[in-house]
């Protein structure tokens, strides 16, 4: 496969603690495997409602492995700033990310370069810093933490209540499931002979380099950014 046809399409929730640690992973993996990364945003609980998924939190066992040992120990392996707390949980299973997901969606239309830094930002002030990532406050600061002009960030508050962002958000979300998506993080991966291949989880990245027919070197924990 040549190094300029090398894609993923990346499709994610800022809700997922999941994605947070699949997204920077994949993010280094551009320079080593010479991607081109699509980035998708997409609303998570659409996913779940359409696919009759349900939430870790709905059996407890599964949510005390997630939460006491499994993230803890990805952070660590991962070297990715993420610390799980009740502000977390609250945000995950009760209160959603519908607003954040309408400004990313809007900000992919208005600066799609951006998306990638600006989700970066929103993953780190939900998981990290334990900051808000819905209230137009909060998004205007993670944009200006990514580098944004006010003006672009203002006309990117306005787009993400449009329904034009709104359609286009759902349209991304209903895309994504009907690729086999059932949550999130989901990695549509382009092979050399011209196939889609979905992959799920933060913990796949030796399937999707066999896929592409490249080496997976582990966590590349010297290219963390945070």
């Amino acid at each position: 496969i040549s190094a300029m046809s090398r894609r993923i399409d990346f499709y994610y929730d800022i809700l997922s603690p999941y994605s947070y640690l699949g997204f920077e992973v994949l993010c280094r993996h551009r320079s080593v495997w010479n991607l081109v990364i699509n980035f998708r945003p997409f609303l998570l609980r659409g996913v779940m409602q359409s696919t009759g998924n349900r939430s870790p939190g709905s059996v407890q066992l599964k949510a005390d492995y997630m939460l006491g040992r499994d993230l803890p120990r990805l952070s660590k392996h991962y070297r990715v700033p993420l610390v799980m707390n009740d502000k977390v949980v609250e945000r995950m299973f009760k209160i959603g990310t519908m607003s954040t997901m309408q400004f990313l969606t809007a900000m992919q239309k208005r600066q799609p370069d951006a998306v990638e830094e600006v989700s970066r930002q929103l993953f780190y002030r939900l998981f990290s810093s334990h900051q808000d990532v819905a209230q137009p406050d909060s998004l205007r600061a993670a944009a200006e933490a990514a580098g944004l002009s006010a003006d672009v960030t203002a006309a990117a508050l306005t787009d993400m209540l449009s329904d034009e962002v709104k359609s286009r958000l759902k349209t991304v979300t209903d895309e994504a499931v009907k690729l086999g998506a059932f949550g999130s993080p989901t990695f549509i991966v382009h092979t050399e002979d011209g196939r889609q291949e979905m992959v799920f989880g933060s913990d796949r990245f030796h399937i999707i380099g066999d896929l592409l027919g490249v080496e997976y070197k582990g966590p590349l924990r010297h290219l963390a950014r945070l």
